[in-house]
């Protein structure tokens, strides 16, 4: 019988780790068996999640039922390990992680120090018990944040942020990824660890500059970024998607009138560059900014993220008609 895994969801934009993991699924890899809340079961190659933005942690169910006495006889792999659970209803509490130990044949066997294994027990839609297999790369994402960048701008994109942008574009390894404002090469730096190659432009030298910096840095070699206008910007390769950052309000040289018209000549320009049916995924400050999009995009998807009182930020799924 084929494994089947419980994958843990980290919330950041609302919605946001959901359709990041459907996302994932249509490449073929696993399939989505039950979702509650922040937790889905899939079976399949559950290693792909390794590279999601959203994911906590992934689980190898060795045991589940309706009771908590219904499920504590799987026999666990040799060594030690130590207990952790999680309780979706509040019904129970941490203090009942050393009765599992104990129920699994803990004895003996438990080590918070040095651990061969950590076993996971989740009262969800039902009880689960498991063995964890992977827990987010939350480290990965803190170096490479702003400021731990050779090139440094308080504006740059959150990592986790460009890297759910690049699993939804519906790329694959070796197709072509597209930021016509890519500032400090945030969202390229996350398409290029994920294999894609990276086509970036800024028309600020200092900006496109740094990023090739970033890139570099990063260990990201397949790249091009230019310094021009983009809507001059000749482009020759096949590009699979657009993944931007839209400039915005003051962090623009551009005045409010300025900002729309570069918005609407550059839906017409991202037109021209996408076949059919492939996804710009962008990111806006004012909702009816993705008005401008629809003569030339549907609008699959809008996700809203409240960066704080005064700024809100929209990233949107647009499918080229």
């Amino acid at each position: 019988m084929d494994s089947i895994f419980l994958v843990e969801l980290l919330q950041d934009i609302p919605g946001a780790p959901q359709y990041e993991l459907l996302s994932l699924s249509e490449k073929g890899n696993f399939e989505i068996l039950r979702n509650t809340g922040d937790f889905y079961t899939i079976r399949g190659n559950w290693e792909t999640l390794k590279r999601a933005a959203y994911v906590r942690r992934v689980v190898k169910i060795i045991g589940e039922g309706p009771d908590i006495g219904s499920f504590l006889a799987p026999e666990l792999p040799p060594g030690k390990f130590y207990v952790r659970f999680q309780d979706a209803g509040n019904c129970h509490d941490s203090s009942i992680e050393p009765e599992i130990g104990d129920m699994l044949g803990g004895m003996g066997r438990v080590s918070f120090s040095n651990p061969d294994f950590v076993v996971r027990a989740y009262h969800l839609d039902k009880w689960y018990v498991g063995i964890e297999l992977f827990s987010g790369i939350g480290r990965e994402f803190r170096a490479r944040r702003a400021p731990m960048r050779p090139f440094f701008s308080p504006i740059s994109i959150d990592p986790r942020h460009a890297r759910f942008m690049v699993n939804i574009s519906g790329t694959e390894e070796g197709e072509t990824i597209l930021d016509p404002f890519c500032g400090t090469g945030g969202i390229l730096l996350e398409a290029g660890l994920l294999g894609r190659k990276v086509l970036g432009n800024d028309w600020s030298l200092q900006m496109s500059t740094g990023a090739k910096l970033n890139l570099k840095y990063f260990g990201v070699r397949d790249y091009r970024i230019s310094n021009e206008d983009f809507l001059k910007m000749e482009i020759s390769e096949p590009v699979g998607a657009i993944v931007t950052d839209f400039p915005y309000g003051k962090n623009s040289r551009l005045s409010e009138k300025n900002l729309e018209s570069l918005y609407g000549q550059s839906f017409s320009k991202f037109h021209q560059i996408l076949p059919a049916g492939k996804v710009a995924v962008v990111v806006v400050s004012e909702r009816g900014k993705l008005d401008l999009a629809k003569e030339y995009f549907e609008v699959v998807k809008v996700f809203e993220f409240r960066v704080h009182r005064s700024l809100t930020r929209y990233f949107a799924v647009l499918r080229r008609k």
